[in-house]
Parts: structure tokens; sequence; C-alpha cells
């Protein structure tokens, strides 16, 4: 009789846990790869995608809970430490080593300010296996910014998004956008190719990214992040957004200069688009705007 209960009560936790892992949203990386990618460092990439799908978190439920502690005064051009806090909805902690190496980081955190002027790409440390991560990064905008983290529990194998808030002195200002395909940074003139006089929602677009020096050569662009260069992409309500890599980063060719992307939203609207690359040990972000109709 007990036995036969054991039985039961397992066969039911199986049945719970299938129905909970097809609950969990279907994001960029979905289930993972079957086949191993290896990035430049040797490591196992469990979650290797260029998929530019944008996540409109305003849609989307995940599993997972996010605690910010930046201290009682955030101050605007000072480096601010912050601690995050990681848990299941269950409020067990999620340790390091029960996440899967993606794009050679086990976190990504993506922080913007209300005006999408001031964004940031960090990679919190983890502090031991209580759940606790540490970043820090210097706010140059008022107003409360929008933090993304992006995770893959090796469990699930699903991508999965924590969202949080780290409030600052002053206000918020509203975001100001001007369709952009060039801009200029830190000496970088970023150049984007390829894209149609109109774009609408639903549809997969490719565009080319090309960065020159001062001198008008291709820059010499550095590996970050297993490629040469990032994207992400935000819209003007700040609902979500789209962690874009580059297409050839999947294969592996981390020394290929050639950026290529995808990119598709759900919804019409301005999008601001970050273009992360890194010359000389820095990192320079540029940007463009973006009209979907």
């Amino acid at each position: 009789m007990v036995k036969r209960f054991s039985i039961v009560i397992i066969t039911a936790l199986f049945i719970g846990a299938y129905f909970v892992l097809r609950a969990l949203p279907d994001a960029q990386c979905g289930f993972l790869h079957y086949e191993e990618v290896v990035n430049a460092d040797g490591e196992v990439e469990f979650c290797a995608t260029n998929h530019a799908g944008f996540l409109d978190l305003s849609r989307l439920q995940y599993p997972v809970q996010m605690e910010l502690d930046a201290g009682e005064n955030v101050n605007l051009g000072e480096d601010l430490e912050v601690v995050l806090t990681l848990e299941t909805d269950g409020g067990m902690a999620i340790a390091p080593h029960e996440l899967a190496v993606t794009h050679t980081e086990k976190m990504h955190v993506m922080l913007v300010d209300p005006s999408l002027e001031d964004y940031h790409h960090v990679h919190p440390e983890a502090e031991g296996f209580s759940g606790q991560y540490r970043f820090s990064f210097t706010p140059q905008r008022s107003g409360p910014y929008r933090v993304f983290t992006e995770v893959v529990p090796l469990r699930t194998r699903r991508q999965v998004i924590a969202t949080g808030v780290i409030e600052t002195v002053g206000g918020p200002t509203a975001p100001t956008f001007q369709a952009l395909d060039i801009s200029e940074v830190g000496g970088l003139r970023f150049e984007l190719s390829g894209l149609p006089e109109q774009m609408s929602t639903g549809r997969d677009y490719r565009f080319e990214l090309d960065v020159l020096d001062s001198s008008g050569a291709p820059a010499v662009l550095e590996s970050i992040m297993g490629a040469k260069g990032h994207m992400v992409a935000f819209d003007a309500e700040q609902r979500g957004f789209a962690h874009m890599h580059p297409i050839d980063s999947i294969a592996g060719a981390v020394g290929s200069d050639d950026l290529a992307f995808m990119f598709n939203v759900p919804n019409p609207g301005w999008y601001r688009v970050f273009a992360q690359v890194q010359v000389g040990g820095q990192e320079v972000f540029g940007r463009f705007d973006l009209l979907v109709e």
C-alpha cells in the first residue's frame, strides 16, 4: 500500500513538472540546442541564439523573482553598487551553478533610464550560493531605471526574464525619437544598412552594422560576449527588449567583423537600438531610432 502511494505521488510530481515546463514562456532561447556550441574560450554555450524576437514583458510572466538593493540615496554620476537577489516564485535561491552559460556569461543584466538615453549591459558576479549577485554601474539620468535580468536555468532549459526598478534622484524624462541609421560616439561611426523604407510588425528584418574609425576605415573590433558586436532594442513604452546577437556568432565565427542581425517586433511604434562594440579595451555604444508601423 505504501509503495503504491509513493508511486502515485512521484507520478503526480512528474505530471506537475511537465505542465509547469509547458507553461513557461517560449522566449528567444526556447529549449536548449541539442548540439553543443563551443565559444572562443572553450566553454559550452547552452543557449546560443541569433533570434531577434522582442520580448513584450507586459504579455509574458516568468516563475522568477528579483530584488534590487542599491541603497537609499542614488545620485547621478556616482558609481553605484547593486545587490541583486534572484529566486524562484517559491522563494528558492537561484545559485550560479544552476545557470547555463549563454553568450559567454551566466547572467545578462540590462539597465536603461526613462529617456532611453543611458543604457548599461552588465554581468553580475555571484556571492556564494545564496542567490545574491553584485554589480555596479554609474547612472547618468534621473528617474527610475528599468532593469531586465536574463538567465537560463539548467533545470528548465528555457530562458527566463526577471524585471525590477532602481530609483535615482529627480523625475523621469520622456524619450524623444528621430529616425537614425547613423550614430557617431566615442570617435566611432556606427552605420546601419539593409533597412526597408517602412518596417512592419511580425516580420524578420536583416540589417548590417558597420563600425568605422575616425579615418573612415573599418574599426578594429575586439571580441565581447563571444562576438564582435551586440545589439539591444527597447520600445518607447519600455514594455520589454530584444537582445540581438550577430548571425555568424551562432556558428562560433567570433573572428568575423561582418555584423548582421535579425530584428522582429510585435508592436508598432518607436524603438531605440543600442549597438555595443569594444575597441582598445573600451566598450562603446552606438544608437539608432527605428519606427515600426
